[in-house]
C-alpha cells in the first residue's frame, strides 16, 4: 500500500453544493501524490454526505455548529498522511499544486506550517500573510480607521505591506483557507485552541509554532484561488463583528496579557457602535 502523503481537511458549514463540487473537484485531479478527503460538516447535511460520498472522502458531520477550531481538530485527530492540509471549501487549484507543495516541504525539514500565494477568482492578489497581532494594530482595526483613513502605518506592518509577497520567505503568519500543517506539532504544542470559535485560530497555530521554533513559510511559486468569505457572506455582518471582538480578545489574552484583554473589554461597547455603523454603510 502506498504511503499516505497528505490529508486533506474541509470543514463546511452550510456551503453551497456547487462550491464543494468545485473544491473536491480540485482535489481529485490532483497528480503525484497520494491523498485522504476529510469533510467536518458543521451542519451535519444529507446533501453534503452524499457529495462527499461521491469524492470517496471520509464523512464527520456534526449535530451543531461546533465552530472551525473544533472541527478541525477532529479532522486531524482522524488523520493518517505525512502532512496535513486545512482547505477552505471556496478554494480550487491547478492539478500539480499539492504536490508541489508536498515537495518543498519534504525538502524543507525545518518548516512547521506552509501556504502560498492567494488569489481571488479575478486574479488579483489576495493579502494572506501577516505579521502577528498587537494591542495596537487591532485597536486601530476595531476602531475602523482604515475606513476613513487610506493609510494607517500600523496596519500596513501588520499585513506585511512592506514586503515582496512574490518571493518564498518565511513569515509570521498564514491564512488559514490553504495551511499545509507538518503533524510533528501535534505532539509539540497539540492541535487548534477550541477556545476560539472562529477566527484568531490559524494565527494562534502559527503564533504557538513560531514559539516552538519552527518555521511558517510562503511559497511563491504555487498558487490557488480562493474566493473569500463566500460562507460568511451569508452570515449577519454585526455577527461576524462579535465572533471577531470575542477572539481577538482570547488571543489578546493568551498572548499579551491581562492588561491589554481589560482595554480591549471596555473598549467593546464603542466597538459595537462603530461595527454597526460600518455595517449602515458597507456598500451592498
Amino acid at each position: 500500500m502506498k504511503p499516505l502523503d497528505l490529508s486533506i481537511i474541509v470543514v463546511t458549514y452550510k456551503e453551497d453544493l456547487h462550491v464543494l463540487r468545485d473544491c473536491f473537484s480540485s482535489v481529485e485531479v490532483s497528480e503525484g501524490i497520494n491523498y485522504e478527503l476529510i469533510i467536518v460538516d458543521n451542519a451535519g447535511r444529507q446533501e453534503t454526505e452524499e457529495l462527499a460520498a461521491k469524492y470517496g472522502a471520509i464523512y464527520m458531520p456534526n449535530p451543531e455548529n461546533r465552530g472551525f477550531a473544533a472541527a478541525v481538530n477532529q479532522g486531524m485527530k482522524r488523520s493518517d498522511g505525512d502532512y496535513v492540509l486545512l482547505l477552505n471549501p471556496d478554494t480550487s487549484f491547478e492539478n500539480d499544486v499539492l504536490a508541489r507543495m508536498v515537495a518543498h516541504l519534504n525538502e524543507d525539514h525545518e518548516v512547521g506550517v506552509a501556504s502560498c500565494i492567494i488569489r481571488y477568482p479575478d486574479r488579483s492578489f489576495q493579502e494572506s500573510i501577516r505579521r502577528f497581532p498587537t494591542f495596537w494594530n487591532q485597536l486601530f482595526i476595531m476602531l475602523k480607521l482604515p475606513h476613513i483613513l487610506k493609510r494607517v502605518p500600523a496596519i500596513d506592518h501588520y499585513m506585511m505591506r512592506d514586503i515582496d509577497p512574490m518571493i518564498t520567505q518565511d513569515v509570521p503568519s498564514i491564512m488559514g483557507a490553504f495551511m499545509f500543517i507538518r503533524p510533528v506539532l501535534f505532539d509539540r504544542i497539540g492541535y487548534f485552541d477550541e477556545r476560539y470559535f472562529i477566527w484568531f485560530e490559524e494565527v494562534d497555530y502559527c503564533k504557538m509554532t513560531h514559539d516552538a521554533g519552527m518555521k511558517i513559510r510562503h511559497y511563491a511559486d504555487v498558487e490557488i484561488t480562493h474566493h473569500k468569505g463566500h460562507t460568511f457572506n451569508k452570515i449577519a455582518t454585526l455577527r461576524k463583528q462579535q465572533w471577531m471582538r470575542t477572539s481577538l480578545r482570547k488571543y489578546i489574552k493568551k498572548h499579551h496579557g491581562e492588561i491589554q484583554w481589560a482595554v480591549l473589554w471596555a473598549f467593546t461597547p464603542l466597538f459595537i457602535v462603530l461595527a454597526r455603523i460600518a455595517a449602515t454603510i458597507k456598500p451592498k
